[in-house]
């Protein structure tokens, strides 16, 4: 281990996905960068998760590990792993998603002091096919963050800057990496994106992802607006209202497009607009993406 390297604490919120949870932690333990803590809090599960901890902290001393007695929700997890953690830098991990071998070396290596985090590119897992996203270099300034979330659901940055920034609100029902990352920005400035991909965000699975209720989504989305409205221009705005149009399920009109029109979101209103008026090639697209091509 280079003593060269800053430790980087992983935090890792996992409840009842121990299959999953473990392609997570062979991933960060896989990782080429060296200096690693992983910090796992585990929200009550009852499927041998516990067990399957122990035993990993046992076989590995860079693991550490948190089990509630209750489920007191992903970001209460996180927020214990970077109370609890001893990284001068912090990242996160989801229990059914994965880094690629270089994912820390990578943030690490692209991360600067002036930046208040940086974060990448991501490949989204249909199954069978994946799609790559965000996968531009960019500098977020805090405009094009209130349009949408730019910095995709993790990032790396200093862990007491989480720590300063009150870490993930436990009274957002969603959007909470949106939130944090959007607080990072106003406290720290602007933020840094690199468009080389390492981080996997599986949906094939037939578990439940946190914000999959479209009730928690659309109240998540209403409680993000109210706490940044202020800081919003105009164009913040007709991003956001869309955003929340689209996440109710409403169906895209012409007159929505003209509405909602605006530069930063044009290519996911035209194609939300095609979804709408096609259903049927929509499914058969998505059908597509999950088989095997």
């Amino acid at each position: 281990m280079s003593m060269n390297q800053p430790l980087v604490t992983v935090w890792l919120p996992t409840c009842n996905r121990l299959s999953l949870l473990k392609r997570a932690v062979d991933s960060v333990l896989s990782q080429s960068y060296e200096n690693i803590e992983l910090f796992i809090v585990d929200n009550g599960s009852t499927d041998g998760t516990s067990e399957y901890l122990t035993q990993l902290a046992l076989d590995h001393n860079n693991v550490k590990y948190h089990c509630f007695s209750e489920n007191k929700g992903a970001c209460a997890a996180r927020n214990f792993a970077i109370l609890n953690g001893t990284g001068l830098l912090a990242t996160g991990l989801d229990d059914d998603d994965e880094f690629l071998p270089n994912r820390v070396e990578s943030l690490v290596e692209s991360f600067e002091p002036e930046f208040s985090f940086v974060c990448s590119s991501y490949a989204w897992d249909y199954g069978k096919y994946r799609k790559h996203l965000l996968n531009t270099n960019k500098v977020i300034e805090l405009g094009s963050q209130l349009n949408f979330n730019q910095a995709s659901n993790q990032v790396l940055t200093y862990r007491k800057r989480l720590i300063e920034v009150n870490m993930f609100d436990v009274d957002i029902i969603s959007s909470q990496d949106w939130d944090i990352w959007t607080r990072l920005i106003i406290t720290f400035g602007k933020a840094k994106r690199i468009a080389e991909p390492s981080y996997i965000v599986h949906t094939a699975h037939d578990k439940p992802r946190i914000t999959d209720s479209l009730n928690n989504k659309v109240k998540g989305l209403e409680q993000f607006y109210s706490r940044y409205k202020h800081h919003m221009t105009d164009e913040n705005k007709k991003c956001f209202a869309f955003l929340l149009h689209y996440s109710r399920g409403d169906k895209i009109r012409l007159n929505d497009v003209k509405r909602f029109f605006c530069k930063p979101i044009a290519y996911k209103l035209c194609k939300a607009w095609l979804a709408s008026q096609f259903p049927s090639l929509a499914k058969k697209r998505l059908n597509y993406l999950k088989k095997d091509i």
